[in-house]
């Protein structure tokens, strides 16, 4: 007795040599059992679907997105820095409610399901901390969607004020006083509110799973760094963060450790098969082998 099945005909099918191959594919109950020359019999219960003038590829993973960002979309200028553009990225997050947060991560889904995505690693931000009910409306999102997704808080005990020295110093007097006193939410309530997230995980963890997002090095104390990597052995869940996405944060890195990023957090135990790093534009050359060598020792390559 087999499922529900469904016949995708007229396509041009990408085969693991790169090759377009005219060949017609057979679902059942959301899974490929048939790949095979066009036109080969089926079911007569099949539902047929037309894929004249299609290519058919594997579901594409965005291994790195921002779900929060698909209602900021034209806030800033194209050619704004990083730097720049983080000083006031907070605010658009600051009063989003519930069904804000589920809005944006199913326009995000959107976006990515049209370009051909059907898994994505999430690095979600909410303000002041992250939320059991924000980070399961965020997954309920993906989930409805039909995407499968890694869903981490992104999470830090530095602002970008306290991150790069200089920046509040370069703002006008009211912007000073007003985030010169503005704190990050305190580790207790950070990582409280993470161990709320990682103990009432409501999802199958076979399509939407629960990760830590420590957002970048530079604004997360040692302490800070170490608790998320305690937190990612005791629940078996993955981490990610934003590596030297930009030369500022290399050479700040590099002044206030003495070393490149990549090293301090080789030096704190931060690297692991658990861990995925973000951009990682900003490496050198000692930096790159080390994650070579890292994959290697830990299977990864």
């Amino acid at each position: 007795m087999t499922g529900r099945q469904t016949v995708i005909r007229g396509g041009l099918v990408l085969d693991a040599d790169g090759r377009a191959l005219p060949q017609d594919i057979l679902v059942e109950d959301g899974l490929i059992v048939a790949t095979e020359a066009r036109g080969f019999s089926v079911s007569e219960h099949a539902e047929p679907v037309s894929a004249t003038d299609r290519l058919l590829i594997p579901g594409l993973v965005n291994s790195h997105t921002h779900s929060h960002g698909a209602l900021n979309r034209g806030g800033v200028e194209d050619k704004v820095s990083l730097e720049m553009f983080l000083t006031g990225g907070g605010a658009s997050t600051r009063s989003r409610g519930i069904d804000d947060k589920y809005l944006s991560a199913a326009l995000s889904a959107a976006e990515m399901i049209r370009k051909g995505c059907t898994a994505c690693f999430d690095l979600s931000l909410e303000f002041p901390a992250p939320s059991v009910d924000g980070i399961s409306a965020i997954g309920q999102a993906y989930s409805d969607a039909g995407m499968r997704a890694v869903i981490a808080p992104m999470i830090a005990d530095r602002t970008i004020y306290q991150a790069l020295p200089g920046l509040l110093d370069a703002l006008p007097e009211d912007l000073r006083l007003r985030f010169g006193s503005a704190g990050a939410a305190s580790t207790e309530t950070t990582f409280e509110a993470c161990g709320q997230i990682l103990a009432n995980w409501r999802f199958d963890r076979r399509y939407i799973r629960p990760a830590l997002g420590p957002t970048i090095p530079l604004h997360c104390s040692d302490d800070f760094l170490a608790q998320c990597v305690r937190l990612s052995i005791e629940h078996g869940i993955p981490t990610q963060t934003h590596l030297a996405e930009s030369r500022a944060q290399a050479a700040i890195g590099q002044s206030r450790y003495g070393m490149s990023l990549l090293e301090h957090l080789e030096k704190l135990g931060f690297l692991s098969e658990r861990l995925s790093v973000a951009h990682a534009i900003w490496l050198n050359l000692d930096d790159i082998r080390r994650l070579i060598e890292r994959a290697r020792r830990e299977g990864c390559a």
